[in-house]
């Protein structure tokens, strides 16, 4: 490899030398050629606006000394009358054959603009003048044309165009004259650098021979190095030729199968070591496949007697290679002894079947659970609306014959009866959330806290509560149920911070070092004492009086129930009549759009 990569930049060396020593001068010298091309093209270009203006100067001067001659006294015949009106036949080609020629001087093309401008003027006048000679006022004619070489003066504008040619013309030869001398400069520039190249690229080479010789060296070296590495790997690896014969066995090979590599048999058929552990036909195929077709063989799972009597399960993966020094084409193979993990495998299959059997029980238990919910929920309520219907009963039968404190056993009787249909629902929905099944999907925890907060201020209408909401990001969850802790937890901190006359709530988010969300919810309302903070998520365990905030007890434990299921944790501080803060996280999610939202 080393060896390629030095002839590789030998030649580059070499190819760049010839580029910098026939292609530089040649686009140079081409370039020159096409710039003297170039020079005289504007040249030519040059004398051919002159020689145009000198005849529109010609046309115009001609006109005007046969007007002259017919206003002095001469015979008006054909020859001076056509003398006198040839700007106006062939002068219009002249100037349109100009401004062509001028089209990227847009000086010129103006001061030829106003050459046109003048021999039109001149042209108009000439005709009077004509007229006048043919009426016989010669004198009259004699003065237009004065007039006409007052107003209308064309050699002017001729010397004007003709100077600026010229000007142009001079600044094309300085420029040509600089080139050439640029020219020149370069080609010696490049003459230099051809020296320099050669110097370069026969110092390379040489230096590049005493590269090779010492990457043949390292090369060398490498070689044992490898050769020492497959012998220590405990893997056996075992490289054949195209008709599976060994070329290369390494100890671990040698000592499974017993392989004597220092047999006089050299280069064994694979199907006859290791006593027959080979000799699988299938497995045989697929190796030829491998040699003829270039198909890879990945984890085939077989089971071998090795010489030690054992049976063992192994992996075997095998690959076709190219030889460095031979275009035959070569299989390395490698095996991998997963008996042990065989054996694991059959022994966590019987676990696994152990563990349905288990889960069939829990659904057992889970159905007979729901069965007592249901019998629960039943037969209890059936006394409670009986004890509630006829203590309503028996006040409407006392009537007026009722006393105070016979009303008051009576309320307290119906009140209690209704309190306890209440602690059944929520005791039935605790159960349902603990068994029901999680319907995970990307669940946007900014709308859930919108919605609940709409929700808690519909019922809170008369107070005022000022709210703090972080961006909140998307989440995987149920839905519904996290609805459930939304709701709960903004409840109750606009339940709490009742006695306050303005009532803060802030809802954060941060994110863990292992990328897990913790939701924040803080109120300046009632508190509670740390001392009794494990008692906040209990079922039915309140610290403050039904008197001084209704409720039931049962909403906090939903929540951690709910958080619980979604893999996260709940916990809460505060201080007495300081406020409280209650936490909760969720892992974090991979899929798209679980992320801080904007605010």
């Amino acid at each position: 490899m080393i060896k390629r990569v030095g002839v590789r930049w030998r030649i580059v060396g070499l190819l760049a030398a010839v580029l910098v020593s026939v292609a530089l001068p040649y686009f140079i010298t081409r370039s020159s050629s096409e710039q003297a091309l170039s020079s005289r093209d504007w040249v030519t270009h040059t004398a051919d606006i002159k020689a145009s203006i000198y005849r529109a100067d010609a046309i115009l001067r001609s006109s005007e000394a046969a007007v002259y001659t017919l206003a002095a006294g001469g015979t008006l015949d054909k020859d001076l009358e056509e003398r006198a009106l040839m700007p106006e036949t062939r002068l219009p080609a002249i100037l349109a054959s100009l401004r062509e020629t001028v089209a990227d001087n847009p000086d010129q093309v103006a001061r030829i603009g106003g050459l046109e401008s003048v021999a039109n003027g001149r042209l108009k006048l000439t005709k009077e003048a004509l007229e006048r000679i043919r009426a016989g006022d010669r004198a009259g004619a004699f003065a237009i044309m004065e007039d006409a070489r007052q107003m209308f003066p064309f050699r002017e504008r001729v010397v004007d165009i003709l100077a600026e040619e010229s000007k142009l013309q001079e600044e094309r030869r300085a420029n040509a004259r600089g080139t050439a001398t640029d020219n020149r400069v370069v080609l010696g520039v490049a003459a230099l650098a051809q020296i320099a190249l050669l110097v370069i690229v026969v110092v390379v080479s040489e230096r590049q021979i005493s590269i090779r010789l010492a990457a043949e060296t390292r090369e060398a070296e490498a070689v044992k190095r490898s050769q020492l590495i497959v012998q220590a790997v405990r893997e056996p690896i075992v490289m054949l030729d195209g008709e599976l014969r060994t070329l290369l066995v390494n100890a671990a090979f040698a000592e499974l199968y017993g392989y004597d590599t220092d047999d006089e048999q050299a280069h064994m058929p694979l199907r006859s070591i290791g006593n027959g552990a080979w000799d699988d036909m299938a497995l045989l195929q697929r190796l030829n496949d491998v040699v003829a077709r270039d198909r890879e063989l990945w984890d085939y799972e077989l089971t071998q007697r090795t010489v030690d009597g054992i049976d063992r399960f192994v992996v075997i993966n095998a690959r076709r290679i190219a030889l460095p020094d031979t275009d035959s084409p070569a299989v390395l193979i490698t095996v991998s002894d997963i008996t042990a993990r065989a054996l694991v495998e059959q022994k966590v299959t019987e676990l696994n079947r152990q563990l349905e059997g288990k889960v069939e029980q829990v659904s057992d238990v889970n159905r007979e659970l729901e069965a007592f919910s249901y019998s629960v929920s039943h037969d209890l309520r059936a006394p409670l609306r009986h004890i509630s219907g006829f203590a309503g009963k028996l006040e409407a039968h006392l009537g007026d014959q009722a006393d105070d404190r016979v009303r008051h056993y009576i309320d307290v009787i119906s009140s209690s009866s209704k309190r306890m249909a209440q602690l059944i629902d929520d005791l039935l929905v605790f159960s349902r959330l603990g068994r029901g099944a999680l319907r995970l999907q990307p669940v946007d925890m900014q709308s859930l806290v919108d919605e609940a907060r709409a929700l808690v201020e519909t019922d809170a209408r008369d107070r005022r509560i000022e709210w703090t909401i972080a961006p909140l990001p998307i989440v995987i969850g149920d839905e519904n149920m996290l609805r459930t802790v939304w709701q709960n937890l903004l409840g109750n901190a606009v339940k709490y911070t009742a006695n306050r006359e303005v009532g803060r709530v802030s809802i954060d988010v941060e994110r863990t070092s292992t990328g897990d969300y913790e939701f924040a919810v803080r109120d300046n309302g009632a508190g509670f004492d740390m001392q009794y903070a494990s008692k906040l998520f209990g079922v039915f365990q309140r610290l403050h009086r039904a008197s001084e905030f209704p409720g039931n007890g049962i909403g906090l434990a939903n929540v951690r129930r709910i958080i619980a299921r979604h893999g996260g944790r709940t916990w809460a501080e505060g201080e007495t009549d300081r406020g409280a803060t209650f936490h909760f996280s969720l892992p974090a999610s991979d899929m798209p759009g679980a992320r801080l939202g904007d605010s």
